[in-house]
């Protein structure tokens, strides 16, 4: 052994191919966290339409990201004369949900590694028939590449032309 490491070639190759798996690790790394979708906090859209008896009330799940909070940003402004009460809660909060207390349900997420999160696949796939919910996802190929096809899921990649198309669409469903 002490003579194959004596020669010089085999010596940079090993370490070539050792620095070699490290610099992918660490991108593969650096990819993924950069990909980390954050949890946001719940607030509330025309609040003072909560208590309202004829006002809907709906809930967008998302997660803390630029490009999602742009297009919640948008869509409230769209909002602000319609007799819509909007809640927005964190993805992660989707286990509790009941989407019988909802007149509309949206889920405003990402997808990661093929599909959405765990607890949002759980969710479309336990209420995948019912038409109170919207499915609104975000993918960097602008596909969700698992889709059933059964599904009417808006899908495109998280650039700023797409802001447009996400908010219009949320807003298009509420108001239908």
């Amino acid at each position: 052994m002490k003579k194959l490491w004596k020669n010089k070639l085999v010596r940079y190759g090993v370490i070539s191919v050792v620095l070699l798996i490290l610099g992918a690790a660490g991108f593969l790394g650096y990819y993924r966290m950069a990909r980390v979708q954050g949890v946001i906090s719940s607030y509330e859209i025309n609040e003072a339409l909560k208590e309202k008896a004829n006002s809907y009330k709906a809930v967008i799940y998302t997660q803390d990201r630029a490009f999602k909070n742009e297009v919640i940003n948008e869509l409230k402004k769209n909002l602000v004369d319609e007799n819509i009460y909007l809640k927005v809660e964190p993805v992660e909060d989707l286990g509790e949900s009941k989407i019988e207390e909802w007149d509309k349900v949206i889920l405003l997420s990402t997808v990661q590694s093929s599909d959405p999160p765990k607890a949002v696949l759980d969710y479309i796939n336990k209420h995948k028939n019912e038409e109170k919910l919207s499915i609104y996802l975000t993918a960097d190929s602008g596909t969700w590449s698992k889709d059933p096809g059964y599904l009417d899921v808006t899908t495109a990649a998280s650039k700023t032309e797409n802001i447009t198309v996400f908010s219009r669409r949320i807003r298009e469903f509420l108001l239908n």
